[in-house]
């Protein structure tokens, strides 16, 4: 009943802009997306079942960006540009919303693109971390879509490894595009047109290459890894909150500043590379 009633709150016209504990807003929603927030490095954005929020880690408090209550999915920010991010998901009315792009830290949107054969429902979406003019998005039906011009256009470059978790972008190279699936972690060379395996076997539930071009994935057999230039992985800790982690995420200029969802959804940080983790409603105020 108490989460009934959180969630009623977050979706009334008073709460657009008023704040509320961090604890009381991930015992409300489903977090699907963590990126920088607009606040300094003590801050994050969580995209949510319920519209964007701000987080003021310092003060523990939530604020809600914009108007806007939609279930945002596929959310991914342009690190070389604070403020600016695109998404994908649900409208509050139902549906979907296609591609959408925010300049302003969330405060409005404009709609982009409706995609292939859309308006398409992107789950994993990612600005590339080499040209942030190019965007991948890939829904249930597994097709890669790759934009080349900031989300106006897109193409079809292939079909995404089965039973996908997430996606991540190379820093060098625009056409570089990692798969954390059930099955493993899966690297294409050529924009998802074909795949190779980095990690077999075993569930990588999460994967991202940080502000320092060091791309970390969460192996279930392993915990947090780093991956080498060669495709060497080297363990970094194997204790992580609640076993595993899921939408990994740099937030913040530093790249050892890190923050994840914990397998049970309690937002967790690192200000170590992922070496430990606490988490962020217990050692808030």
């Amino acid at each position: 009943m108490l989460r009934l009633g959180l969630i009623a709150l977050l979706a009334t016209p008073a709460m657009a802009q008023d704040s509320l504990p961090l604890a009381d807003l991930m015992s409300a929603t489903h977090v699907h997306g963590i990126g920088p927030g607009p606040g300094g490095p003590d801050s994050l954005t969580l995209a949510t079942h319920n519209g964007l929020w701000s987080v003021d880690l310092e003060s523990g408090t939530a604020t809600r960006l914009g108007g806007s209550q939609d279930d945002f999915m596929g959310y991914s920010a342009v690190l070389t540009s604070p403020g600016t991010a695109f998404a994908s998901g649900h409208p509050a009315t139902g549906g979907n919303m296609g591609v959408i792009q925010t300049n302003d830290a969330g405060q409005s949107w404009t709609h982009v693109s409706d995609g292939l054969d859309g308006p398409v429902d992107f789950h994993n979406m990612e600005v590339s971390r080499a040209d942030p003019s190019v965007i991948y998005g890939i829904g249930h039906d597994r097709r890669v879509q790759r934009s080349a011009d900031g989300g106006v256009t897109w193409e079809e470059t292939g079909e995404a490894p089965e039973k996908l978790i997430d996606i991540a972008t190379a820093h060098g190279d625009a056409a570089q595009l990692y798969a954390a699936t059930e099955g493993g972690l899966f690297l294409s060379p050529d924009g998802g047109a074909t795949w190779q395996p980095v990690i077999e076997g075993v569930p990588v539930s999460t994967v991202d290459a940080g502000a320092d071009g060091v791309v970390r994935a969460v192996d279930l057999s392993q915990g947090l890894v780093t991956l080498g230039k060669g495709g060497e992985v080297t363990p970094v800790a194997t204790d992580l909150p609640d076993g595993y982690l899921l939408f990994l995420a740099t937030t913040s200029v530093d790249p050892l500043r890190l923050a994840a969802l914990s397998a049970k959804g309690r937002l967790v940080l690192s200000r170590d590379g992922g070496a430990s983790w606490t988490d962020a409603v217990s050692t808030a105020p």
